[in-house]
């Protein structure tokens, strides 16, 4: 049989999830090859970032027609959201970089696991165990229900 994991009580106020208790493991240290294979991905993410840049498309022409102006607003909304998604990526890449360069890289930035090395190998660029960003995407979830319910 085997023992269930210590939880330690989650230090958001208001929710009752509970985090395993992080258990202090010995991390290997990082090879210089590894580190700047990781850094090469990190890097090759920001400058397809930067190559995919959609500011010139904010600009539209004036129509007069309804349906061109809802077609217009919706097209706006699209790219803004496009162009936020890309900075909160631009914003994680860069913290996965510092996170590199001071040797904690691999680590949650929340309750200090180690982050899984297959979840890293597909987004190399997290600062969340897998735990902590279920967290956050609850979050997330729970406002855009508030946010409804007062509309």
């Amino acid at each position: 049989m085997k023992h269930a994991r210590q939880m330690k009580p989650l230090e958001h106020p208001g929710q009752s999830y509970a985090f395993p208790t992080p258990q202090k493991k010995e991390i290997e240290p990082m090879t210089e090859r590894k580190k700047n294979g990781i850094r090469k991905k990190l890097l090759a993410k920001l400058d397809d970032l930067a190559s995919r840049a959609k500011r010139n498309e904010l600009i539209k022409e004036r129509c007069n027609d309804p349906m061109d102006q809802m077609q217009n607003r919706f097209d706006l909304d699209l790219t803004i959201s496009v162009i936020n998604k890309d900075w909160q990526t631009k914003k994680a890449v860069e913290t996965a970089l510092k996170s590199l360069d001071e040797d904690e890289y691999g680590i949650c930035r929340d309750c200090g696991e180690t982050i899984n090395p297959k979840r890293l190998e597909a987004i190399a660029w997290t600062t969340l165990c897998i735990h902590c960003q279920e967290y956050y995407d609850g979050l997330d979830i729970s406002q855009e229900m508030d946010f409804r319910r007062a509309a």
